[in-house]
């Protein structure tokens, strides 16, 4: 069984890694990105989309993370550690985890409009744009 902590430390390691379109290290990582680094160390399902477009089309974005052996789990149940998914427009197109800090609930995700990975509040913008959440495999 993998304990969340565990998850948030090794995800944690990217804080300020550069973001990049289809980056998977860290020298460049994207939301899935950070999700497939973050797996790998910790010996999690191959969660690695090979190609994707910035915006995606369809629900193919969120399916992905059901296929790799996470489950769907309520949204309001997500726990940190767990995966949660959010849309832009239409469909889902950003991954990120689920954390904590000093008691309040944050997100660590690779943001392409800041540029890089970063933990921070889980706002109401967020909380609003919020379509799955998606427990990993292993995960306690």
């Amino acid at each position: 069984m993998i304990e969340r902590a565990v998850i948030l430390a090794e995800a944690r390691t990217y804080a300020r890694t550069p973001w990049r379109h289809l980056g998977r290290n860290e020298h460049g990582i994207d939301c899935v990105g950070l999700i497939v680094a973050v797996c790998a160390a910790l010996g999690i399902s191959d969660y690695d989309l090979k190609t994707y477009p910035r915006e995606p089309k369809s629900s193919e974005f969120l399916d992905h993370f059901t296929r790799g052996g996470g489950t769907r789990i309520p949204i309001n149940a997500a726990l940190p550690g767990d995966l949660l998914l959010f849309r832009e427009g239409r469909y889902p197109c950003h991954v990120a985890i689920l954390s904590e800090r000093d008691g309040l609930p944050t997100i660590i995700h690779a943001h392409a409009t800041r540029r890089m990975v970063l933990e921070e509040a889980l706002i109401p913008e967020w909380m609003a744009k919020r379509v799955a959440a998606i427990r990993l495999p292993g995960v306690g």
